[in-house]
């Protein structure tokens, strides 16, 4: 059921089995799991069904480091940030789970195989039908050469997987509305974790509505899903017994602070040997869709191996070309071609034929502990500390996109399918993804980690952590699947953790 927060009785304790803070595809997923399974939940929403200005403004902060594009990036309102996504998403690589020397701080407690099998259900909660494989995609196919030939050690064409894009606080609503068991407070704002004397336990949690209303939450354990953002702040702002705030006594907790760069740099002209098919006739992705094969994203994406990332000492990295292009104009300039490894210009004259396309890269960004979500001097309307991010990529996050475009480059002038003509990179200059992430990164160790490998705080036994906060490192993929995914793995803990009967009196209110 939905209960609108500034209906209650100022204060007014509400009690449950779990308390979850935050209604986004984490928070909504891990309710309906716990729902599901019989345990009484409190689910938080911060903003109502509709957008509110006043409540998108709780989200305000300022830059401390880099530039970084933080208005918009975050939706408060049912369904949180699945409200504005594109829809573009995928797993993870194993590669992405290791300990890769050259990234200093990488590695997850967890690898691809802890994760595959709530990948497989995660896809359809976000309405991807199914994986599929390219070896499926090519069964009976006559392959035309791929772009960059069939012996590139360097690129590999990816699979990446497109969502309607499912909009969680839609296609949940009614089930939410239904449920008996899930209690979804609107305009329940998380003001401070409250634990008991020793910090050790959550005892309760205090929250307010924009209105002035305070009320406290009760639960045998509690789960932020508030994003990479808030999950930090709230833990900083719960600081009334624990001075440095819950989870930081090593002084993790908003440290890490990663993004996915999101930018264009440059353009492709492909012209097709004489009498075979256009480039975004014949590649796999576009038979796919042809063919009426659903969940396959309508880009091209080309990525780095993990071989040659570990060989170059790269960050994940993959370029994305559109499958809409236009006509070669046939007005480049011969001195700007990108040349091939022995020095000579790439064959591929411009003709009626050549097709030009913009190129993305979706690149991972390396973790670094001064990258980080702080908390600044100045207050919101509910009387908290807003935010301050100092965003501070690293001139390897550079060397890594540049070296990558430029051996894409290189790479598709050898096959002689095409050319590439790249823009120039210079910071500051990175753009984001809004894709929050490694603020309150997993590890065995609570000396390299905010959480366990489950999600779990160190050092506080009933508080939980879903979402993108939990990344060690980012991957080049979208986050959205991986996110879901992990939610799901923590219900399953959850189920079992969360089944004990609450010790507390229920005052429900409305």
């Amino acid at each position: 059921m939905f209960i609108d927060a500034d209906t209650a009785e100022d204060g007014s304790v509400f009690v449950g089995d779990v308390c979850i803070i935050g209604a986004g595809a984490a928070g909504i997923t891990l309710a309906r799991e716990l729902g599901g399974a019989g345990l009484d939940v409190c689910l938080l929403e911060s903003g109502g069904i509709d957008p509110e200005l006043e409540t998108e403004k709780l989200s305000l902060g300022t830059n401390a480091g880099d530039p970084y594009p933080l208005e918009g990036s975050r939706v408060r309102r049912f369904g949180g940030s699945t409200n504005h996504w594109g829809g573009l998403s995928g797993t993870l690589e194993a590669a992405d789970f290791t300990q890769r020397p050259w990234i200093k701080h990488s590695g997850w407690p967890i690898t691809l195989n802890d994760l595959e099998p709530y990948y497989g259900r995660a896809l359809g909660i976000l309405d991807i039908p199914r994986r599929y494989s390219f070896a499926e995609l090519e069964r009976d196919v006559e392959l035309y050469p791929r772009l960059l030939g069939p012996d590139s050690k360097t690129f590999e064409p990816v699979l990446r997987l497109q969502s309607p894009p499912t909009r969680m606080g839609v296609k949940y609503m009614e089930e939410i509305a239904r449920s008996a068991r899930i209690r979804c407070y609107l305009h329940a704002n998380a003001i401070e974790l409250v634990p008991g004397e020793h910090g050790r336990t959550v005892e309760r949690l205090s929250a307010a509505t924009l209105k002035g209303r305070r009320f406290t939450f009760r639960a045998r354990h509690y789960a932020l899903c508030t994003g990479g953002v808030e999950n930090a702040r709230i833990l900083l702002l719960s600081n009334s017994v624990v001075k440095t705030g819950l989870g930081n006594d090593n002084d993790l907790v908003g440290r890490f602070f990663m993004d996915h760069f999101n930018l264009g740099v440059g353009e492709m002209i492909v012209a097709p040997p004489p009498g075979a098919k256009g480039f975004q006739e014949s590649h796999v992705h576009s038979r796919a869709l042809s063919s009426g094969l659903s969940g396959v994203a309508d880009w091209i994406t080309i990525a780095t191996t993990p071989q040659a990332r570990a060989r170059l000492k790269l960050l994940g990295y993959s370029v994305n070309i559109p499958q809409l292009h236009q006509p070669d104009p046939g007005d480049s300039d011969v001195a700007e071609l990108v040349t091939n490894p022995t020095g000579q210009p790439t064959n591929v004259a411009p003709s009626p034929a050549a097709q030009r396309y913009p190129l993305f890269v979706f690149a991972e960004q390396a973790p670094n502990p001064n990258s980080r979500v702080l908390l600044s001097g100045e207050k919101d309307a509910l009387g908290c500390r807003k935010i301050a991010i100092a965003w501070h990529p690293l001139p390897e996050d550079l060397r890594s996109i540049r070296q990558s475009s430029e051996q894409f480059a290189l790479d598709v002038a050898q096959a002689g399918h095409g050319r590439v003509k790249l823009d120039e990179l210079a910071g500051p200059w990175l753009g984001g993804g809004g894709h929050h992430q490694g603020t309150t990164r997993m590890a065995d160790d609570p000396k390299r980690g905010v959480t366990d490998r489950h999600g779990k705080v160190h050092g506080i036994a009933n508080l939980h952590v879903a979402g993108g906060s939990l990344f060690p490192t980012g991957g080049f993929m979208s986050p959205t699947l991986t996110i879901v995914a992990l939610a799901l793995r923590l219900a399953d803990r959850l189920r079992v953790l969360g089944s004990e009967p609450a010790a507390q009196t229920d005052s429900r209110g409305p």
